[in-house]
């Protein structure tokens, strides 16, 4: 019986691109075809083996991947090398060993990865740090890992805080653009220092003429933990309250603001019903009157631990 065969190995380059062993194809954007061999590419990928073996594919399409990726994973698979990555194909490259789980290619990724990531330090360029927050975000997006994310904030912790809060309030500059996975990605890297994004979040607020709360304020407003900036920095609190109160309020925003609310309550700043929604009237006068019933106040539960409404 013969030996198993152990990858990554080096199966030969000069068989890459032979017509005689191309029995699949990967079809890319504009018609271009690249052709491998099918038993080379299945010894490592189980993936490859289950579509090409079982399932009888000879033709898979790729026309979310770059040309020069999709060339270096075949390169890599025929080789056991990892030589053609560069800071324009990692990703493409880093999502095909993947999705495909070719698990000793994962591996160089991320060891590249890291190795970009370890010459970073405080006289790095925003671009420079751009880039493994990016592969960060896209890899929490696409594939729902953040193994990359965590090697990110290991790494800006290391360099220094005001390096990590120039990034985050340039990265998210424009915070209406901002998507979910990059305001996560940010809550994360600041950690307990929320008064980084609740400066950009009033900046944000400041620069509309009619206030209201778009998506990504929303769910920012929802990530943040206001409990802590509050006790950490009454000033920039009170700030943003300041500019909440001339928000535009509609319904879904009175529920956000109520429970915004709660996070000061709850620490025991009010003792009553009757300060909690004086206080709120305060803060928030736009709100109507109707919203201010006895029943919207009591789905919100401002005293975790008491009963009495």
């Amino acid at each position: 019986m013969a030996p198993k065969v152990c990858v990554p190995a080096d199966f030969g380059r000069h068989h890459i691109g032979a017509p005689s062993h191309g029995n699949l194809t990967f079809n890319l954007e504009e018609g271009v075809k690249i052709r491998a061999n099918s038993i080379i590419l299945s010894l490592n990928s189980p993936v490859l083996d289950e579509l090409t073996t079982n399932l009888h594919q000879t033709s898979l399409e790729a026309d979310d991947l770059s040309r020069e990726a999709v060339d270096c994973f075949i390169e890599s698979t025929y080789t056991g090398e990892i030589e053609a990555v560069n800071l324009d194909n990692f990703r493409d490259v880093n999502k095909m060993s993947r999705v495909f789980q070719v698990s000793w290619l994962v591996a160089r990724c991320e060891e590249y990865f890291v190795s970009y990531l370890d010459k970073l330090d405080s006289e790095s360029s925003y671009t420079d740090m751009l880039f493994v927050v990016e592969e960060a975000v896209y890899l929490m997006s696409a594939m729902k890992e953040r193994d990359f994310l965590d090697l990110v904030i290991a790494k800006i912790d290391n360099i220094s805080v005001a390096f990590r809060n120039d990034f985050v309030q340039n990265y998210m500059s424009d915070l209406y653009n901002s998507s979910k996975i990059m305001i996560d990605a940010c809550v994360a890297i600041v950690k307990s220092d929320s008064h980084v994004l609740v400066e950009l979040l009033i900046a944000h607020l400041e620069k509309q003429e009619n206030k209201h709360l778009d998506v990504s304020t929303r769910y920012l407003l929802k990530s943040i933990d206001l409990t802590t900036c509050c006790r950490n920095d009454p000033d920039i609190h009170k700030r943003l309250f300041d500019e909440l109160a001339n928000v535009k309020c509609e319904q879904e925003d009175f529920h956000l603001l109520l429970t915004i609310t709660k996070q000061v309550t709850s620490q025991g700043h009010f003792q009553d019903m009757g300060a909690a929604r004086e206080y709120y009237q305060v803060c928030y006068p736009n709100v109507s009157a109707k919203s201010l019933s006895d029943k919207n106040w009591a789905n919100i539960n401002f005293f975790p631990y008491s009963n009495d409404f």
